[in-house]
């Protein structure tokens, strides 16, 4: 069983390079996050016109990850950083369920995990913790970008779809 130490970790100056660039963010902002619920699955999208909806179906909570900017999201590397982030979540007494991010068509997708419990500073310090440039926060009408390193965000309304 591999820990934390195990592995090196994006660092915070260079998490903080790549939320000032446009190219990332402009991934995140067109991101969109399928949680693995049972019956109660489905997947939220970022909206940029009209309103949205108002009640996450589970209150709110963060996504986070730990796999690394500029790797593959599919390799083992991903799979065994991910393995130490469901422990720390664990160790840490913090719920949390499957949720993929991908991009609005589909080509880019990496595992993640929905985290309930964490304010908004708690969920960036996680996130810089496991390197990563941001993380989302969803809360009442808002679908927000965090950056981890950095004070950036965007906040944006968005729509549930139930199911697959």
């Amino acid at each position: 069983m591999r820990s934390y130490d195990d592995f090196t970790w994006a660092s915070a100056e260079r998490l903080s390079e790549l939320a000032a660039a446009s190219t990332p963010w402009a991934y995140y902002l067109h991101t969109q996050v399928w949680f693995d619920a049972g019956q109660r699955s489905g997947t939220v999208r970022p909206v940029t016109t009209g309103a949205g909806d108002d009640l996450p179906p589970w209150g709110p909570l963060h996504v986070v990850t730990a796999i690394q900017p500029d790797s593959d999201p599919s390799g083992a590397d991903s799979a065994a950083r991910m393995e130490v982030l469901d422990r720390e979540l664990a160790e840490r007494g913090l719920r949390s369920m499957l949720a993929v991010g991908s991009s609005f068509d589909g080509d880019h997708s990496e595992d993640s995990r929905a985290v309930f419990g964490l304010d908004d500073a708690g969920a960036r310090a996680l996130g810089l913790r496991f390197g990563q440039v941001a993380v989302f926060s969803w809360s009442g009408p808002r679908w927000s970008l965090l950056a981890c390193a950095t004070e950036r965000r965007t906040d944006r309304a968005w729509r549930w779809c139930r199911g697959a």
